[in-house]
């Protein structure tokens, strides 16, 4: 059973690897290490390495599921969720979990393709995966900070609390929130409902623990040269690189939130 699951996710990085609209992202999926452990979560990357659940691969039993998932934790790598978003995850560990998965699987959904010689789409979400099509070509910022605002957080199967003028409870600023808004196990955002406490790992302190600015910096220009690498392999396939990924390779920073993240990384 164990290598069973294991040839499964060698499977799904092969088929990923030469399909033209998620070769893109080879480069990353040979980064660091991959590995299917006895774990309790679902899936997990700390930003360069990624671990997937054999107990929850066994529940993921279509392969287009499977490949979704390999492809998930490989986009939180490609899109520098774990670096970038240390504020975030400092702030509000849940909501940022959540605004990433939100990014991750808004372009999961609209890969399209199918495996060569069949109708079978070369990925699909897996079951009980947060998708929510008005997030489309957002940021993690962007969606974090609407979450922020906008999103109702309260114990599975409790009432929460209603915040004022129909917002959220939006934690105050550069604090790590109130103890409800940190550790509920359901988010509503626009009329829907998402159990969040089943979501896959993002460890920002892992990566960064015991490494100098210049190894992450290292990391962060592997990550691109990895992706310029994909795009260059995509772009012969006849892909089209998605916005995340294009504003990823050329940003356009702005100075007041890039300052902002420093300070608090630093501090």
């Amino acid at each position: 059973m164990k290598d069973k699951q294991e040839t499964r996710i060698k499977r799904a990085h092969i088929a990923l690897m030469k399909h033209p609209e998620t070769a893109l992202y080879s480069g990353v999926m040979l980064m660091g290490t991959t590995e299917v452990v006895d774990a309790s979560f679902t899936a997990y990357t700390d930003g360069v390495n990624k671990k997937y659940s054999r107990t929850f691969l066994e529940t993921v039993l279509s392969e287009s599921k499977c490949r979704g998932l390999v492809l998930h934790e490989n986009l939180h790598v490609a899109l520098k969720q774990i670096p970038f978003g240390k504020s975030m995850f400092t702030e509000n560990a849940k909501m940022a979990n959540l605004a990433a998965d939100f990014v991750v699987n808004d372009i999961i959904e609209n890969i399209k393709g199918t495996v060569a010689g069949s109708q079978e789409r070369i990925v699909e979400l897996p079951d009980g995966a947060v998708y929510d099509p008005m997030f489309h070509n957002w940021s993690m910022r962007e969606v974090y900070n609407y979450l922020k605002k906008n999103a109702k957080t309260k114990p599975k199967g409790g009432k929460g609390q209603k915040g004022q003028g129909g917002q959220g409870n939006e934690p105050p600023e550069g604090g790590t929130g109130d103890s409800e808004a940190q550790d509920g196990d359901t988010v509503e955002v626009n009329g829907k409902t998402y159990d969040i406490s089943q979501q896959d790992e993002h460890d920002f302190e892992k990566l960064l623990e015991g490494l100098t600015h210049e190894e992450v910096k290292e990391i962060n220009d592997s990550i691109d040269r990895a992706l310029r690498e994909g795009g260059m392999l995509a772009g012969r396939m006849g892909a089209k690189l998605p916005r995340s990924i294009t504003d990823l390779l050329e940003p356009k920073i702005d100075w007041r939130e890039a300052l902002r993240d420093f300070v608090t990384s630093t501090v």
